[in-house]
């Protein structure tokens, strides 16, 4: 395994690093310190053409003017209804930064943070010390995130984490996948292992009830091609993909979904253990400056393996509580295959 720590450039007059690990088939991943952002992915194609398959961007600047983009999501990925919870029985209300709703940790979550960087047994580890006055959430709280770049080409990114009182931790990364050499995901094919979805109010918050995908433009079980997907959710429902996956039991070396492009040959699966998949194709990229080029509709598609969103709200949907000073970890695998 290769590694290579380099500046990747200044935010805030703070160095941002970037760190990259290099196998011996030549597949390279690459992060960053700002929001532990996951910044490449490359590996060859049916041809042997490399590519990054992540929306990526070169500068601190622009990552934090279109924050989300492939960078690491915490306390709490997803929406928290007006940004209020209970645990055992205390209500608490953290900042909100949509609206009323609470969206992927609030102004000041793990996407917003400089991280400490350092390479650990050919593995990149991101660690910061977060207080509750930082982010409003209850708890002093220290994370580690560590991605590590095996030799039959499975990227693991592990998010551990302890605090000194009872919080939630829901983490996940934010990134965004386009397998192909063009601007668009149109041509490839989504396979996700969920009978059901989340019904969201208008704030993009969960109902509670949770919907069956079949007979529906939101029935990925078998593999959808994603143009196809795209058209008929604006024919049948009017807006895109934005959408919460409740994923079916399964036993954690199972992939819970797997994108494909058949023209590159290019494949991802991932593995998660828990229980939820958002998958986002967003249209409106206009103005956004990737390494790719110009952003353009659908350029992307995010998939962030994590619990259900808004959890301590809803029965039925998990629970994401961090005991005070107990270690919680969570992993999540990206396979890639050419």
């Amino acid at each position: 395994m290769q590694i290579k720590k380099e500046l990747f450039d200044k935010y805030n007059g703070q160095d941002i690093q970037r760190f990259t690990l290099t196998n011996d088939n030549g597949v390279s991943i690459s992060a960053i310190s700002l929001g532990a952002t996951w910044n490449a992915f490359e590996f060859p194609d049916k041809n042997g053409k490399k590519a990054n398959v992540l929306l990526s961007m070169d500068n601190s600047k622009e990552i934090m003017k279109n924050q989300y983009f492939c960078q690491a999501i915490g306390r709490t990925a997803g929406r928290i209804t007006k940004g209020t919870f209970s645990i055992k029985g205390k209500e608490y209300h953290v900042d909100a930064n949509e609206g009323t709703t609470t969206l992927h940790g609030g102004p000041h979550g793990f996407n917003t943070q400089i991280w400490n960087g350092s390479f650990e047994d050919n593995q990149i580890v991101f660690e910061k010390h977060i207080d509750s006055t930082d982010d409003s959430f209850p708890g002093n709280i220290d994370v580690k995130i560590v991605f590590a770049l095996s030799d039959d080409n499975e990227v693991t990114i592990t998010y551990s984490a302890k605090s000194d009182a009872d919080t939630l931790f829901n983490p996940t990364q934010h990134a965004y996948f386009n397998l192909s050499d063009h601007d668009n995901v149109y041509g490839q094919t989504l396979t996700i292992n969920a009978d059901r979805y989340l019904e969201l109010n208008k704030d993009k918050t969960p109902s509670g009830k949770m919907i069956n995908v079949a007979d529906t433009a939101y029935d990925f079980r078998s593999g959808l091609n994603i143009k196809k997907g795209i058209d008929d959710m604006k024919t049948s429902v009017g807006h895109t993909y934005d959408e919460v996956y409740v994923i079916n039991d399964h036993s954690v070396d199972q992939p819970i979904a797997t994108l494909a492009d058949p023209d590159s040959g290019r494949k991802v699966s991932i593995k998660s253990a828990r229980n939820a998949l958002v998958v986002f194709t967003p249209d409106d990229l206009n103005g956004v400056k990737f390494t790719r080029g110009d952003g353009v509709a659908h350029m992307g598609i995010a998939l962030e393996a994590q619990n259900l969103p808004d959890t301590p709200n809803h029965e039925g949907f998990g629970s994401v509580l961090l005991p005070a000073g107990e270690e919680k970890t969570y992993t999540i695998k990206y396979k890639a295959e050419f």
